[in-house]
């Protein structure tokens, strides 16, 4: 026995059919967007690592220019080899924190 719908039951069973096919749409471009964003992602960190490798290089000329010309100012003066690592290793690890916060503030 065929059974047909009635006028509620059709307008029911369409609006479900329309609720669904929203949902599944609004999925599947929610996944396509975090699928481009984890694509990004890679390439965004590789460019932080680059750039922060560039301002170590930088910084570590900085400091070997500033030790020279300490010593040219104060002949009797010499850093150790330790302090000028340990004030090397301390900028590093500011820049570090740094960078951590600008990438936790990006995301």
């Amino acid at each position: 026995m065929i059974r047909f719908l009635s006028d509620s039951e059709r307008l029911l069973k369409a609006a479900i059919n329309r609720i669904n096919a929203r949902i599944t749409e609004k999925l599947i471009n929610s996944a396509q967007e975090f699928s481009e964003i984890a694509e990004e992602i890679p390439q965004k960190l590789q460019d932080e690592w680059s750039i922060f490798k560039e301002e170590v290089m930088k910084e570590s000329q900085r400091l070997e220019k500033e030790t020279d010309t300490s010593k040219e100012k104060n002949p009797n003066h010499q850093s150790t080899k330790e302090d000028l690592l340990q004030a090397q290793i301390d900028k590093l690890r500011s820049k570090v924190i740094e960078i951590n916060k600008s990438i936790e503030e990006k995301n």
